[in-house]
């Protein structure tokens, strides 16, 4: 997997609802089931990342891509699979995209 998987172009799929941001730095939010669309400024094809928000130990992974915990761990999560604890301590921990 490319470190940039969690980078979605104009016309893919949206697999997670939330907020995110083109390459530009304008940000959107999308809807599961929804295609990224272009750029809202500049009307050309773009890149969407999606914008900073966690996901906290045991939630099921939405979008396949790189993590990164509160403590600085990072993993590399498929979708379908669960967020996992704190690799150091074993407690419950956060989540968030790595940028």
């Amino acid at each position: 997997m490319s470190h940039f998987s969690d980078h979605h172009h104009t016309g893919d799929v949206v697999k997670e609802s939330g907020m995110y941001i083109d390459a530009g730095g304008t940000k959107k939010n999308l809807h599961q089931g929804e295609t990224f669309p272009n750029s809202p400024v500049t009307g050309k094809a773009t890149t969407w990342t999606h914008a900073s928000h966690t996901h906290r130990t045991g939630d099921t992974v939405m979008e396949s891509g790189h993590y990164i915990d509160s403590d600085g761990d990072h993993v590399v999560l498929q979708q379908g699979e669960k967020f996992p604890a704190c690799l150091k301590t074993g407690n419950s921990v956060t989540w968030t995209h790595e940028q």
